[in-house]
């Protein structure tokens, strides 16, 4: 009986390390500090960020783009014509590529090892910012399963 019952704790406490040790997902940082951003054939706009401050991108947000365009515009004019979104765009010579998207992302990202493969995505429906109610949505290197991240 005590044998049994010290297998139970032992497989217990390793399930609960194992949650215990994922990544938290944080705040999307402020936008001043991104190191870049592009566009993903899905057509979502995925802004990088470096947390760890080691010149490597490790998070990720990415939103839906509402709209693009080319015109002779500024980026302020756009962003006044555009004020419940964010706008990025692209400086040509003559004219200026312009992508509206949301204002919070649909997904985060979290590439771990910094190899350029995401580890944990995440699925904000409410497009709500950080606050409890994002999803696991897939771990495109394969190093998380829905298992391990619903145990947290």
């Amino acid at each position: 009986m005590i044998r049994s019952i010290s297998v139970l704790i032992f497989v217990a406490s390793l399930t609960t390390a194992t949650a215990w040790s994922l990544p938290h997902l944080s705040e999307e940082p402020a936008l001043e500090t991104q190191i870049g951003w592009n566009i993903l054939p899905s057509g979502m706009l995925v802004v990088a960020y470096d947390l760890n401050h080691n010149g490597k991108p490790d998070f990720f947000a990415l939103r839906v783009v509402v709209k693009n365009f080319f015109s002779n515009e500024t980026i302020h004019q756009a962003r006044e014509n555009f004020p419940a979104s964010l706008v990025f765009y692209v400086d040509y010579e003559k004219d200026n590529y312009f992508y509206v998207t949301t204002k919070q992302p649909l997904f985060y990202a979290i590439d771990l090892n910094e190899d350029g493969i995401w580890d944990l995505l995440y699925k904000d429906v409410m497009e709500d910012g950080v606050n409890g109610n994002e999803r696991f949505y897939d771990s495109p290197s394969g190093m998380f399963s829905e298992s391990m991240v619903s145990a947290k």
